[in-house]
């Protein structure tokens, strides 16, 4: 009975081990689109209280996206090119308006989709790639997206010097990267194919999550038929005449 229990045991945690490796093998594939932009303060907006430090997101084991690949078979959170991008047009009148909004991100990839525990978060910065020691930039931030009945999306974006109570000071943010910040933190139920707007007083997220088939891999020809215990047939070849001998001149 107690060999029974351990082999019960050694069963589920091996489960619980692998479990998570294969909802991502077998979770969904989309593409994401992602703009952020910055909004001007107005009105009462302007004298809110924030606070003098919010912290920082948690960057431990963030995916970092790659850049796009002429590979028909693209990597999970791999860049796609810009002619696949969709939201051309909602970018460009955010350059064009004079509401105080400025845009800050805009980029889009494709990625596996898994349940929640097996979800990964993504990296946010203007070089998509986070440099430990380098001056910090003036946003950062994760997006995690998941599924289960629905699309799940958790942003966390932090905006730098965007406190207007605090004064933003470059020695400050080199003692304390997050002095003087404003950090968005949002988590919203989506739609695939719905183009999605997140508010917040200071920072916007417009997100488009659309359900991608990926195709597939063309199979591989079968082997021949070939009998056990026996090797390939050898390829018939027709027999060659012999050779004739040449003639030897006649000597005196």
């Amino acid at each position: 009975m107690k060999l029974f229990r351990f082999f019960v045991a050694i069963v589920l945690g091996l489960f619980a081990l692998t479990h998570p490796v294969q909802a991502a093998d077998e979770a969904p594939w989309y593409d994401i689109e992602l703009i952020l932009f910055k909004q001007e303060a107005s009105g009462s907006e302007a004298t809110e209280n924030w606070p003098e430090d919010p912290g920082s997101p948690d960057w431990t084991d963030a995916v970092t996206l790659l850049p796009p690949s002429s590979e028909e078979i693209l990597q999970p959170y791999t860049l796609l090119p810009k002619a696949n991008w969709q939201l051309n047009a909602q970018f460009n009148a955010l350059q064009r308006t004079r509401a105080g909004m400025e845009p800050l991100f805009h980029q889009a990839w494709r990625q596996p989709v898994a349940a929640s525990r097996a979800a990964e978060n993504i990296y946010l910065g203007p070089d998509l790639v986070k440099k430990n020691g380098a001056p910090p930039p003036p946003f950062e931030g994760l997006i995690k997206i998941s599924v289960s009945r629905y699309l799940h999306v958790e942003l966390d974006v932090l905006l730098r010097g965007a406190n207007n109570n605090l004064p933003f000071n470059t020695l400050d943010t080199l003692s304390s990267p997050t002095r003087g910040s404003i950090r968005f933190h949002a988590n919203r139920r989506m739609r695939s194919g719905e183009l999605h707007y997140i508010d917040h007083p200071r920072i916007g997220a417009l997100i488009l999550i659309s359900r991608v088939e990926l195709p597939e891999p063309e199979p591989l020809p079968p082997p021949e038929d070939v009998a056990p215990g026996t090797s390939a047939p050898i390829p018939e070849t027709s027999p060659q005449a012999p050779e004739k001998p040449t003639p030897t001149p006649a000597t005196n």
